[in-house]
């Protein structure tokens, strides 16, 4: 399965319910950094994810499945790819 694949079969939707967090009005408390406030906003229709906060280490980026599975769990690009399929 390549990468676009992976992309196209799951969706950060999947990806959060996955990880147990619920999006409330499309935006949920980033799980990259304490957050007390929701600072991550869920884009449902690139599914993808963006954290607003600037404690956070992942700022500003716009994170994809993949990148969240990696970042998540602490993996290489490569791992995050085997455990996404």
């Amino acid at each position: 399965m390549t990468i676009t694949e992976i992309k196209q079969h799951l969706s950060i939707k999947e990806v959060l319910e996955h990880y147990q967090i619920r999006p409330k009005n499309g935006m949920i408390n980033s799980p990259f950094h304490e957050d007390r406030t929701p600072s991550m906003q869920v884009f449902e229709d690139s599914d993808t994810v963006r954290c607003y906060s600037g404690n956070c280490p992942q700022s500003n980026k716009v994170i994809d499945v993949i990148d969240f599975i990696m970042y998540k769990e602490d993996l290489s690009k490569h791992e995050s790819l085997l455990k996404a399929k």
